[in-house]
């Protein structure tokens, strides 16, 4: 292509469609060598996009888990995890009381106050036996905050809550296991030698835990006081849901300051009890997949290192073999410049097409993964931004000593290389 009469930058975009051709062209010829160079990168790539694609949708699958659906959850506990608390001296504090629920349900902008009892029990129905099943002490606000649906029957009413009635909701996993083919409502079951009235199930729930966050039912608080409460148990823990998530400061300073008092913790000493919010359970999760994807995206670089290797070694077999070519090229008038240009969007142009290979492998078993475990697919704009750029960078980089040495041939020496 001539040159002549062109603006600077026409001449540049020319070279550049030039040297594409060229590396296209290297490509058809060396099938082989171009294929183990595209691998190498795509390996790289797709370990990228695979592990980012699956942890932010595994980021999206705890928060909606830890929330239920619920933007506006406070939880009282006994000690903060979110903050590493957690040792035997926290473990010592003392129990919620139901006497604190009803007396927080009372203050402005809260909705509703979950409580619950848990042990884990015996449960039989005739022959069958369900072992190390969680049973819950709960009243209707269980239902919102964990945002369960129910799959037959029905859930308590607020009449069997009060008067502590013998009914019981049960769980996906002791649904399957007590009435594998029949239909469970009105049948009697025995918690720890007590009986008690299926009622309703809960459907199944798509969960991090799996079965095990399903291996549960639930029966009126008030039954349970009566029938399973031990000396040493009590509230660990209050859910209280606040009727709009602009409330959530207002209503938790109200229940610090209601909490002290009726804890009688002395003025100027810290709480004995810790209030957390969905958002701040959320953040702790964040943190810790987080520190995981740091390592996993530490692991894809080496890989994308070893592919870039690749490029380089490939490269330089390359210029090794074309030697004879660049002396005439050299010979007719390229400059070092287009030399080394010509070898660089090579290099970059196979690890190119490499990453948009690797975004498009990974994204795929990312989507696998999604599909069969029940995690939300994402698609990472920024991480596959980055992956299309660090994948050409690859072939840069690792392309800057063949294009040198290349361009450094002299072209009497080139010319006379068989």
């Amino acid at each position: 292509m001539s040159y002549q009469n062109k603006s600077p930058f026409e001449v540049f975009r020319g070279q550049i469609y030039e040297a594409m051709q060229e590396a296209f062209n290297t490509i058809r010829v060396n099938k082989m060598r171009s294929f183990l160079v595209i691998l190498g990168v795509m390996i790289g790539v797709a370990s990228l996009m695979g592990m980012v694609s699956t942890l932010s949708g595994l980021n999206l699958f705890i928060a909606d888990s830890v929330s239920g659906g619920n933007d506006a959850l406070i939880s009282l506990t006994k000690f903060d995890i979110t903050k590493g608390e957690g040792t035997k001296e926290w473990m010592k504090r003392k129990n919620f009381e139901v006497e604190d629920a009803e007396a927080i349900s009372e203050l402005d902008h809260v909705k509703g106050v979950m409580v619950q009892y848990a042990r884990s029990m015996v449960v039989k129905y005739k022959d069958r036996k369900a072992s190390l099943i969680s049973v819950l002490g709960s009243n209707q606000e269980l239902r919102l905050v964990h945002n369960v649906n129910l799959g037959e029957g029905r859930y308590f009413t607020m009449d069997e809550e009060n008067r502590g009635r013998k009914v019981v909701v049960i769980g996906n996993k002791p649904r399957q296991s007590l009435f594998p083919n029949e239909d469970p409502i009105g049948k009697l079951i025995r918690i720890n030698g007590k009986e008690y009235e299926v009622v309703g199930s809960f459907e199944k729930q798509k969960t991090i835990f799996g079965s095990l966050a399903e291996n549960y039912m639930v029966i009126p608080y008030r039954a349970y006081e009566r029938d399973f409460l031990e000396s040493w148990e009590g509230l660990a823990e209050v859910h209280i849901l606040i009727d709009s998530p602009l409330n959530m400061s207002a209503a938790e300073d109200d229940i610090r300051a209601l909490m002290r008092m009726r804890r009688k913790v002395p003025l100027g000493e810290p709480d004995d009890f810790a209030i957390t919010s969905v958002d701040a359970f959320v953040d702790f999760t964040k943190s810790l997949t987080e520190n995981v994807a740091l390592v996993l995206v530490v692991l894809a670089s080496i890989a994308l290192m070893v592919g870039g290797v690749g490029v380089m070694v490939i490269m330089l077999v390359s210029v090794t073999e074309r030697t004879h070519e660049i002396g005439i090229r050299k010979a007719i008038g390229a400059t070092r410049g287009q030399i080394t240009m010509q070898f660089l969007i090579e290099a970059a142009t196979l690890s190119g097409i490499g990453g948009a290979v690797g975004i498009l492998v990974g994204l795929g078993i990312s989507l696998l993964l999604a599909t069969l475990i029940g995690f939300p697919f994402i698609v990472p704009i920024g991480w596959t931004l980055f992956a299309v750029a660090i994948s050409a960078s690859v072939g840069l980089f690792f392309g800057i000593f063949p294009a040198n040495k290349a361009a450094k041939l002299d072209p009497v020496e080139a010319l006379r290389y068989e």
